[in-house]
């Protein structure tokens, strides 16, 4: 099934009550990489074998350093691949946390102010109901996302740019969901249009933007906005569960993936994806502001937190006690201080990458199923609460 909102909730909420532990006192830090990987494996495994996905992966690191890489399972189902830890997913949602830190990345270099109206890059969205490039990133900004559950080949058309598909949602019959800065609603359609500000700012596409501002800097070769017609080294295919029989599984319905652009177009692997989040939180890419505001929660028009006011009672029971930044959500500290994360679904690929800031730890899950029950996000989380953070 394509990307749309509604899966991304429905998939948070499986996932949030998973990811759920009890808080642990204050302690000395235990950091047994061999065990944890033991146990990540298990977890893997265990998905594979209950018909979870047909493989998986996932590795961790501390402070930039690899403390293991495993993976599970079967690439292909049709060339019997094996599933390998550098192997190549789609990584859904975790786009957004990328397109953003491109917002920030021309914000700190001058060239664009997060609180502008996004109709100075944008005109064609409406002037009467401005809404600013900040409001985008927090999900704040009210914008209607139309999305539905289809998505047909392109076969001599040129894929469309981000500003080609930010003028499409202009245009939408029902342009706001709520007045701009008024509530929070997690809306794919923020990030599109945020893809298209960076578009229009840097005169290149997005992918080459992110390609020669993110990915080449910092040597995420594995990295990049995908697209239908690339020939991938190591790409994973996708597939989705047949209902009523574990371990069976069908092609993914089909995307043009290009078309979710900067919410969700991306394509990457676990260890890429550890070593972005050490970049980012090493302030590499920019300095300490900057990432301080990529993980600071919205706020409303008003002065609340965007979390106090969420548009649908959907989105209360899905996300629970967790706040939005930009591209990231917000963990309150416990025992293991702050931590962020962020979901990834999409057809036939279900991600989980995750930050405990005040560790220097990061975990990264990729699974070539559609998200659902016995994916091994939990047990690998739990592989670092267990061997990796602090314990009473």
């Amino acid at each position: 099934m394509p990307l749309t909102r509604r899966r991304f909730l429905g998939g948070t909420a499986a996932v949030g009550a998973a990811l759920a532990l009890p808080a642990m006192a204050a302690a000395a830090v235990k950091d047994d990489a061999s065990k944890a990987a033991q146990q990540a494996s298990r977890a893997l495994s265990d998905a594979v074998k209950a018909g979870a996905c047909p493989g998986s992966a996932a590795c961790m690191a501390r402070h930039g350093q690899s403390g293991f890489a495993v993976a599970m399972g079967i690439a292909n189902l049709e060339t019997g691949t094996q599933m390998a830890p550098d192997s190549i997913f789609r990584i859904g949602s975790l786009t957004k946390q990328f397109t953003a830190a491109l917002v920030l990345k021309l914000a700190a270099q001058g060239k664009l102010n997060l609180d502008d109206p996004t109709q100075l890059y944008l005109p064609f969205f409406p002037a009467d109901k401005p809404f600013t490039l900040r409001e985008l990133a927090n999900h704040t900004a009210g914008i209607h996302s139309d999305e539905n559950d289809s998505s047909c080949a392109r076969e001599t058309t040129p894929a469309l740019s981000q500003v080609d598909l930010a003028r499409a949602i202009s245009q939408q019959k029902q342009a706001f969901d709520f007045p701009p800065g008024t509530a929070w609603l997690y809306s794919n359609a923020n990030y599109i249009v945020l893809g298209a500000v960076v578009e229009k700012v840097t005169g290149k596409s997005l992918a080459v933007a992110a390609t020669e501002m993110i990915f080449r800097p910092l040597g995420l070769a594995r990295t990049s906005f995908d697209t239908v017609d690339a020939v991938v080294p190591g790409r994973v295919d996708g597939y989705s569960r047949t209902d009523g029989a574990a371990g069976t599984f069908v092609h993914a319905h089909y995307i043009d993936i290009a078309e979710a652009g900067g919410a969700g177009a991306m394509r990457s692997c676990c260890d890429d994806l550890c070593r972005w989040h050490h970049a980012l939180f090493a302030n590499q890419l920019f300095d300490a502001n900057w990432t301080q505001t990529m993980i600071t929660p919205g706020r409303l028009r008003d002065g609340r937190i965007s979390g106090a006011h969420r548009f649908s009672p959907e989105d209360n029971a899905s996300y629970g006690d967790v706040q939005y930044g930009m591209g990231l959500l917000i963990a309150r500290p416990d025992s293991s201080g702050r931590s962020v994360q962020h979901y990834g679904f999409i057809n036939g690929f279900a991600a989980l990458l995750q930050t405990w800031l005040d560790q220097g730890l990061t975990m990264a899950v990729l699974c070539n199923a559609d998200i659902g029950p016995g994916l091994p996000f939990h047990g690998v989380r739990q592989a670092a609460v267990d061997h990796l953070l602090p314990h009473a």
